[in-house]
C-alpha cells in the first residue's frame, strides 16, 4: 500500500510540473486585468493575429466567447485553455516563430502567431 501512495504522489508531482511547463497559470474572469501582452478571442478570432514577446514573458488570453478555446502552438511548445468568458495566462518557453490555433476549433480561427525572442 505504501508503494501505491508513493506512486500517486509522484504522479501528482509530474502532472503539476507538466501543467506548469505548458504555461497554465490561472483562469480569471474575462474582465480581469492581465499583465503584459494580451490576446483576445471573440467570435472565434484571435486579436492581434501576430504578436512579438520575449522568451519567458507571460501573455494573457482573454476569451470573450461563450465556449472555451485554446492557444496551442502547432509544435506543442505551449498550450493554454481559456474557458468561456474567462482569462488564462501562457508563458512562451522558447525563442522562434510559433504559429498557434485552437485545438477545439482548428478550422474556425484566423491564422495567428507569436514570435518570441
Amino acid at each position: 500500500m505504501r508503494t501505491l501512495t508513493k506512486l500517486t504522489i509522484a504522479l501528482v508531482a509530474v502532472l503539476g510540473m507538466a501543467f506548469t511547463a505548458v504555461g497554465v497559470v490561472s483562469h480569471a474572469p474575462a474582465g480581469a486585468q492581465g499583465a503584459g501582452k494580451t490576446i483576445s478571442i471573440k467570435d472565434f478570432q484571435y486579436n492581434p493575429a501576430d504578436m512579438k514577446v520575449k522568451v519567458g514573458e507571460t501573455v494573457t488570453v482573454t476569451n470573450g466567447d461563450s465556449m472555451p478555446h485554446t492557444v496551442t502552438a502547432k509544435d506543442r511548445s505551449f498550450s493554454v485553455e481559456a474557458p468561456a468568458n474567462r482569462q488564462a495566462n501562457v508563458t512562451l518557453p522558447q525563442a522562434g516563430s510559433h504559429p498557434y490555433g485552437c485545438t477545439y476549433h482548428p478550422d474556425q480561427h484566423n491564422p495567428a502567431s507569436i514570435t518570441a525572442s
